[in-house]
């Protein structure tokens, strides 16, 4: 009578076939939301696809994740991710202008000129136009738009990309590739690669498995704001996540074995140690979080949680690097390189308080009484993680809590902002926090498009659902912990296969 392993070893393994099925799934998801009709974010069939393209990408990755073959899925992994950048990059971005953007400023910055200094309109930036970015009305017609038509969006407005997005846009400009929008596709790709191998790593060493970065490397986040829009936000998550990774370097200490006397009082550790942060290494962190800062505003959110240790060095290295990176700009045109932000937020809704979907759409507030709570709720969040303990909230989820407070309250109506908010998801162990992320997409594109039924409703709805999500998997969470241990109540919970937790292992039978 063979053995139950040797049967086990006899299946066919499911979740390896499941995983190759929904890899096809995605590939074929993208495929149709590419051939849709229309120009960038006015086409009501895209959002269609991009909700099936986010349920295909988490079951494929739970599939790969779940399958014994490690080597297969790490195979099926890579080539999945290479197949989505590449289709990505067979064509013009699909829901956002903003490559565009970056392709005019890297311009003007070859050409001497300060970005900061003139809107694209400027008389004095007229020899830097072509018909790519700026078409004759052939070229207007060929893209569906009309005459005088502009590839650039807020073409009278000064730059909004902070200065070292802005390195980011001459460094492109200069380094070889293909032409036009694949050339920014390109870069953009490559930084998502590098952003899905930091991911494995930060996983690795926290003793969990790496396969969980496919819950960010075959999302709509990584093949369509990324692959194929070419947004820099790829650029700020990678430098904020390796700030992280350099704050919270483990030890390579293999655990203690085992005295001949144990003392119950003192658990021998199962997995590498957090080391504490040397000034130096701190301020290291610290600049790296700076230079994401400089990038895209909004990783700053990380800051409360990295600087719980070595609060000076790290936070003065990362105010230092983000002042050094904007003083050559203070210096050419003063306080011009605020750009478009202060205009943008009033074009955003945060000034006048109706951008804050939540707020408004659940709790019936409106104007200053928004502006107000949503202030005290991100206050009250910085505050609490402040306060925790580094060594039993990490880093990574305590940043996770601000970074996903934010999502919550300012409720943004921009899909790409979630690569941060998706890799922290992954690197601690909440996945539920990928729903928040995929909550904006409805809401961007029920901007641009006449979709079914009442457009407030939808935005309101989509981020509702996604807080109910992440609220509804943290109560679980506490509910099943093991009871009669001494768990951390924030820790992850030793389940079996538990698809909310990146950090779950099973346990021993």
């Amino acid at each position: 009578m063979p053995s139950a392993a040797a049967v086990s070893r006899s299946r066919p393994d499911r979740a390896l076939i499941g995983a190759g099925v929904g890899l096809a799934g995605v590939l074929a998801t993208q495929l149709a939301v590419r051939a849709v009709p229309g120009y960038l974010p006015g086409r009501a069939g895209v959002l269609p696809g991009v909700l099936v393209w986010w349920v295909l990408g988490i079951a494929t990755a739970a599939s790969l994740v779940r399958t014994a073959n490690r080597r297969a899925a790490a195979g099926m992994l890579l080539a999945g991710i290479l197949a989505v950048h590449a289709v990505a990059a067979t064509g013009p971005p699909q829901l956002s202008d903003d490559l565009y953007r970056y392709a005019w400023d890297g311009r003007v910055q070859a050409a001497g000129v300060d970005p900061y200094r003139y809107g694209p309109l400027d008389p004095h930036l007229a020899g830097l136009r072509d018909q790519w970015l700026f078409p004759d009305a052939a070229g207007c017609a060929a893209i569906e738009r009309g005459p005088h038509c502009i590839r650039l969006n807020y073409p009278r407005a000064h730059t909004i990309y902070p200065p070292v997005a802005q390195a980011y846009f001459t460094a492109v400009h200069y380094l070889p590739g293909p032409p036009r929008e694949h050339k920014l596709q390109l870069y953009g790709s490559l930084l998502s690669l590098a952003l899905t191998g930091l991911v494995m790593r930060m996983l690795t060493t926290r003793g969990r498995d790496p396969r969980y970065a496919a819950f960010y490397a075959l999302s709509p986040l990584a093949g369509l704001e990324v692959g194929s829009d070419a947004h820099v936000d790829v650029l700020g998550a990678l430098l904020a996540l390796a700030g992280l990774a350099v704050l919270t370097r483990r030890s390579a200490r293999p655990p203690a074995a085992p005295s001949s006397s144990p003392q119950p009082s003192s658990p021998q550790p199962s997995s590498p140690q957090p080391a504490s942060p040397s000034r130096w290494r701190a301020a290291a962190a610290g600049a790296l979080l700076g230079a994401a800062v400089a990038v895209k505003l909004y990783p700053a959110l990380l800051l409360p949680a990295a600087a719980r240790r070595r609060p000076v060095a790290l936070v003065g290295a990362a105010a230092g690097v983000v002042g050094l990176a904007y003083l050559p700009h203070l210096l050419a045109v003063g306080t011009g390189v605020l750009g478009f932000l202060p205009q943008y937020l009033d074009v955003e809704g945060y000034g006048q308080g109706a951008r804050f979907l939540l707020l408004v759409g659940v709790l019936h507030l409106g104007g200053s009484a928004a502006k107000a709570v949503a202030v005290a709720v991100l206050a009250a969040v910085t505050v609490a993680v402040w306060r925790t303990d580094p060594d039993r909230v990490p880093p990574e989820r305590a940043a996770l809590w601000t970074v996903g407070a934010a999502f919550l309250v300012a409720t943004p109506v921009q899909p790409w902002y979630g690569v941060l908010l998706a890799a922290l998801a992954v690197v601690a162990g909440r996945l539920e926090w990928l729903a928040v992320a995929a909550a904006a997409h409805p809401v961007y594109l029920s901007l641009f498009t006449d979709l079914p039924g009442d457009a407030w409703t939808l935005r309101v709805t989509s981020y509702a659902m996604a807080a109910a999500i992440v609220l509804a998997a943290t109560g679980l969470r506490h509910r099943l912990t093991v009871p009669g241990r001494q768990v951390d109540r924030d820790a992850e919970p030793t389940l079996l296969a538990l698809p909310l937790d990146s950090g779950v292992r099973a346990p021993e039978r």
